[in-house]
C-alpha cells in the first residue's frame, strides 16, 4: 500500500485523532475499512463497534481458509495472534451509531403497513419456518453478545452478499450453523429487502 492511499483513507474517514491510538497492525485495514471502521460501501463492511471476540474469530477464519475471501486472506495472514487481538480490540472500540432505545416489537402491535424487509426482520415467516432476524441479532439489529453482530447501519451490499454466500454454502462459519438454513429460505427479493432495511437503521 502506498502512503498516498493510506493517507487518503484516513483523511476520507475524517478520523485522524483516532489514528493516534490505532495499533500499527491496523494500518493496512483502514485502506478499506477506513479509520472510523465504517467501511467503504461495495468494498468492505462496517466493523466499528463489533464485538472484539467476533472480529478476532473472523480473522482466524480467514487465516485458516474456513472463510474464503481473496482479499482478506492475505491481509489476515499478515497478523500474528497479538496482531489479531490488537486489531480486533481497536475496531471494537470505535464508536458506531445504532438505533437509540430499540423496540422489541413484541410489546405492541407492529405497523400494518410494514415493508417486506422490516416484516422479515421483525416477524420472519413462520409458515416457512423462517425466524425473524431480530430473534438473534437483537431489536433493530443492534447485535447480541459476542456472537451475533449488529446489522443496523451495515452496508446493504455486504449483508446481501453474505446471505447469498450462506445460501450457496461458500460461507459456513456461523454460530451453530444457524444462518445457512435461514438464508436458503429467502428469495432474491427478500434478501435485497432485508439488507436494505438494516442498512437504513443507525447512521454513518
Amino acid at each position: 500500500m502506498t502512503k498516498t492511499i493510506l493517507l487518503g483513507a484516513l483523511l476520507g474517514a475524517g478520523a485522524l485523532p483516532v489514528m493516534a491510538e490505532m495499533p500499527p497492525q491496523a494500518g493496512v485495514c483502514v485502506s478499506c475499512h477506513m479509520a472510523n471502521g465504517l467501511g467503504m460501501a461495495n468494498v468492505a463492511p462496517s466493523i466499528a463497534g463489533m464485538p472484539a471476540p467476533y472480529l478476532a474469530e473472523q480473522l482466524r477464519h480467514f487465516q485458516s481458509g474456513a472463510r474464503n475471501n481473496a482479499i482478506m486472506k492475505p491481509m489476515a495472514m499478515m497478523l500474528d495472534d497479538a496482531g489479531v487481538e490488537a486489531v480486533s480490540q481497536w475496531f471494537a472500540s470505535l464508536p458506531v451509531s445504532l438505533p437509540e432505545d430499540p423496540a422489541f416489537r413484541g410489546e405492541k402491535p407492529a405497523p400494518q403497513n410494514m415493508e417486506l424487509g422490516e416484516k422479515l426482520a421483525y416477524q420472519g415467516d413462520w409458515q416457512r419456518d423462517l425466524p425473524s432476524c431480530v430473534a438473534c441479532h437483537g431489536p433493530e439489529g443492534v447485535g447480541v453478545g459476542e456472537v451475533f453482530p449488529h446489522l443496523a447501519g451495515q452496508h446493504a451490499d455486504y449483508i446481501e452478499s453474505q446471505l447469498k454466500a450462506w445460501q450457496s454454502g461458500s460461507r459456513v462459519t456461523d454460530t451453530h450453523g444457524l444462518m445457512a438454513p435461514v438464508a436458503k429460505k429467502l428469495t432474491a427479493e427478500e434478501i435485497t429487502a432485508v439488507a436494505s432495511y438494516f442498512a437504513s437503521l443507525g447512521g454513518q
